[in-house]
């Protein structure tokens, strides 16, 4: 088993990044560039944004407001995907302690998906794949649903883990790693997933111009139980991009 988990946490993921540029590259993309983005109404800006971080539009009306009074300024910058992950995520940081729990709560559980699998149709069982999920056996899902019940139980909000295409060993291996975790230390690891979500769904909602390159590598950190932080951005270690 540990071999498979050492290799599922080496494999480079490139299925995500390979849809961001086709997309990128596509005439009938329809999403918008950063250059449109800036000349959006507050109506616009949080339709495409407002779900970056999960049910807290709260963000992006913040944002809104703040890149408007810059403006005024004549302060406001914004050019680039980067920058806009970075002052997005700069709100969340900021935010009282209490908007961040409320936050963390917001996203769906793991477990949920993992006791919906027996009813879910042959197609739905396909696309929880991209969870790593619907291969778990008898065992593996009962040793998930246990450490996931007492993760919730101790830290009063859902398991958060931001992979894509993940497998069930890495899914696994995360759980064990931080169900040890001390509050204050948990709550700093599950933010930080958080944000990885948000720079992957960004990536998914705007389209970059001519981009020069992307790279991604899923590999895990076992000592904490989380996606290992790039070395060439550690911003946001699950997906690099070069623009």
């Amino acid at each position: 088993r540990m071999h498979n988990i050492i290799t599922a946490q080496r494999t480079c993921d490139t299925h995500f990044v390979d849809e961001a540029l086709t997309m990128a590259s596509s005439e009938s993309d329809s999403r918008p560039t950063m250059s449109d983005i800036r000349l959006f109404p507050l109506t616009d800006f949080v339709g495409l944004l407002g779900g970056i971080y999960e049910h807290s539009y709260w963000v992006a009306e913040t944002l809104f407001l703040s890149l408007a009074e810059a403006d005024e300024e004549g302060t406001k910058k914004m050019g680039t995907i980067v920058e806009l992950a970075a002052a997005m995520k700069q709100i969340v940081d900021n935010a009282s302690h209490e908007k961040k729990i409320e936050l963390l709560k917001a996203h769906p559980d793991l477990c949920e998906k993992v006791e919906a699998l027996n009813d879910l149709t042959a197609e739905s069982q396909v696309e929880q794949g991209r969870a790593g999920l619907q291969t778990l056996t008898d065992e593996e899902r009962a040793h998930f649903l246990s450490l996931n019940s007492a993760y919730r139980t101790k830290f009063g909000f859902p398991f958060i883990l931001a992979v894509r295409n993940a497998t069930k060993y890495t899914v696994l291996a995360s759980v064990e790693g931080r169900v040890g975790n001390s509050q204050e230390v948990e709550f700093v690891a599950a933010l930080k997933q958080v944000h990885k979500i948000a720079w992957m769904r960004l990536l998914a909602a705007v389209r970059i111009k001519e981009p020069a390159g992307f790279l991604t590598c899923h590999v895990l950190d076992t000592a904490n139980g989380a996606p290992g932080i790039c070395q060439k951005n550690n911003f946001y270690p699950c997906v690099c991009a070069v623009l």
